[in-house]
């Protein structure tokens, strides 16, 4: 079968493989892989930018999504046909994250989608929205289960607004899921192309903030001068301040991102004044994305696909992502 390895940090040492096709053993299941999707975690990891302790070689990307061929002993959650999709966060089942279930990460340290056949824990799997083809279920793992929790843990709920940071993948997926739950939704670009590609998908004010750099008192403003309830801080310490800005009293910063930088200084009197509640957000527990997915499905909701790339093309894919210039994900179709 084939499957990528990273040899070495940099885009140059991905090498596309031949190696024994896998069987599984107790409590796995051997997937046909169909379709992945990348996070900018997957650029972090090949650049060796943050993920410097992984071991080498790595077969990279964190989510996937295919079709079960085979199950080992013991497996009763799958059979034969199941479409399934990868879950990030590897040992986290349910309940709140411990230290333990660390270090098990898919696509680094554990290995990733990028391989035509893969052996899989049983409860490493999750079940394929009925309504998405494996492309589009490529895309929920990391980004769309990372929307849903923010959502989730702020409470949001018909009037209140959400602020959203840019058109990445995250901030499309809480745009839709946001709207569902009857939300407002103000969201941030630097391109008013992308600004108004937003609005078709339900956005209800964009703001650019290439234009407007002081853009907090413009979310005031278009909230009656309340600020936004939620803010989902894809960004990072860049954009923290005016964050805190933007927020209403007793808000919600969801604490996502860190693409503009990682050291963030928190002006505490506002923060104190407002009574604003700042929550890290990693993704969440394999129960959570399992009541994700009946949600999806729910709402036939339909991820935003910015590009598609062939198996053989992910340096290419990965240059588009280093890029920054995308609208949703970036998607690699196994079949091309």
């Amino acid at each position: 079968m084939r499957a990528y390895q990273l040899n070495a940090f940099g885009i140059d040492h991905l090498q596309l493989t031949e190696q024994p096709a896998p069987r599984p053993g107790p409590g796995q299941v051997l997937v046909k892989m169909e379709a992945a999707s990348l996070n900018f975690r997957d650029h972090l990891l090949v650049n060796g930018t943050l993920y410097r302790d992984v071991a080498l070689p790595l077969t990279p990307v964190s989510d996937g999504a295919g079709t079960v061929l085979e199950v080992g002993e013991g497996v009763t959650r799958f059979r034969p046909g199941d479409r399934v999709t990868t879950f990030y966060k590897a040992r986290w089942l349910a309940g709140a994250m411990r230290p333990e279930w660390e270090g098990a990460d898919l696509g680094g340290p554990g290995p990733g989608a990028m391989r035509e056949l893969a052996c899989y824990d049983a409860y490493t799997l999750a079940r394929t929205p009925s309504h998405m083809s494996a492309l589009q279920a490529a895309t929920l793992p990391i980004a769309a289960l990372t929307a849903w929790t923010a959502l989730e843990q702020a409470h949001v709920t018909a009037g209140q607004t959400v602020l959203l940071l840019g058109t990445g993948g995250v901030s499309l997926f809480a745009m839709q899921l946001a709207k569902a739950r009857g939300a407002k939704v103000i969201l941030l670009s630097s391109s008013d192309e992308k600004l108004e590609r937003a609005k078709t998908l339900g956005t209800d004010i964009g703001i650019n903030y290439a234009r407007h750099p002081a853009w907090a008192p413009l979310v005031r403003e278009a909230t009656d001068g309340r600020g936004a309830d939620t803010v989902i801080e894809t960004v990072g310490a860049s954009t923290f301040r005016q964050s805190v800005q933007a927020t209403a009293m007793h808000g919600f910063i969801g604490i996502v991102g860190f693409m503009g930088g990682r050291e963030a200084e928190v002006p505490l009197v506002d923060a104190i004044l407002k009574r604003i509640h700042l929550q890290g957000i990693s993704v969440a527990s394999l129960e959570d994305h399992e009541k994700m997915v009946r949600a999806l499905e729910a709402i036939q909701l339909q991820p935003v696909l910015d590009a598609v790339y062939g198996f053989g093309e992910l340096r290419a894919a990965f240059e588009h992502l280093a890029g920054g210039k995308h609208f949703g994900k970036i998607g690699i179709d196994f079949t091309k």
